[in-house]
């Protein structure tokens, strides 16, 4: 059998393919139409469009409430619930107080995992915890019925559910329905799902949240830094997608990108001892009768 060339093999494929054969060895193959859609909801092309804090926090403007729909926020695992909770309390935060009241929904099984809503912490992220009213369901369905129940009543901030892993009462159907009546009251719905994952759900947008670490004071003193956050919006209807790594300020309720900790100052080489340590000394030591 003849041998044919590798650049006379390609020709004949695009050929059948119904393409044009790339003009020369190593030149880039046209971007197929799923691609070229891809880059362009995800913004590749255009700085303006990627995921950043500016984004995110246009998508959850300041002192408003964002759109009525369901929004999903997931985490890795319930370890991760810290990071999940922090990142939805920083998104009800920029709400600001006349939003309303926001209604916490949570199945006994999540919360016996992650733990229970801690006031201190919700007021330092400029969020009154009474504000705050908990419902504690005993499964998820019904937590989704909380959660329906609390759409009926106007005047709310945002609804929270929290409810983690994949229960079988949270599928598509379950989640157009919230969807449906949270576009229809204009209240937004914030699923919290730690170890959830990607399921088939009516949200139209889809966060994925992990812990980062804090960056240093911006006022040089020797306190924690801003909560860090490395958020991956998966999913956004009519928007672009992205991964972006955050911080929230809790003093102004701004997202800011996170301040790189790898250039951050190290301890002084020692001056006064020699930098390897000499011969043992053994100390004798007077017995204590």
């Amino acid at each position: 059998m003849a041998a044919v060339p590798l650049s006379g093999l390609r020709a004949r494929i695009a050929a059948l393919e119904g393409r044009a054969p790339p003009s020369r060895a190593g030149a880039p193959s046209p971007a197929r139409p799923g691609e070229a859609r891809n880059r362009a909801e995800s913004g590749a092309g255009d700085p303006a469009r990627r995921f950043n804090a500016a984004l995110l926090e246009r998508l959850y403007p300041l002192d408003a409430r964002p759109e009525g729909t369901v929004h999903d926020l997931t985490a890795a695992g319930h370890r991760d619930a810290g990071p999940l909770t922090g990142f939805a309390a920083a998104l009800i935060a920029r709400m600001g107080t006349a939003a309303g009241p926001v209604v916490w929904v949570a199945d006994a099984v999540t919360a016996g995992e992650t733990g229970g809503l801690y006031g201190p912490g919700l007021a330092a992220f400029g969020i009154d915890p009474a504000r705050l009213l908990q419902v504690t369901a005993r499964s998820a369905s019904d937590a989704l019925w909380a959660i329906e129940e609390a759409l009926s009543v106007g005047g709310l901030a945002a609804i929270v559910g929290e409810i983690g892993g994949a229960p079988r009462a949270l599928d598509l159907t379950a989640t157009r329905r919230l969807a449906l009546r949270a576009e229809r009251c204009g209240t937004p719905v914030l699923l919290l799902r730690p170890a959830g994952p990607a399921i088939a759900s009516a949200a139209r947008l889809r966060f994925a949240v992990a812990p980062r670490p804090s960056g240093p004071d911006p006022h040089g003193l020797a306190v924690l830094g801003r909560p860090g956050f490395a958020v991956h919006l998966t999913r956004n209807r009519g928007g672009p997608t992205g991964a972006a790594d955050v911080e929230f300020c809790p003093h102004d309720h701004r997202f800011r990108p996170r301040t790189s900790t790898d250039s951050q100052p190290v301890a002084a080489e020692a001056f006064d001892r020699p930098a390897r340590p000499g011969p043992a000394e053994i100390v004798a030591l007077r017995r204590v009768s």
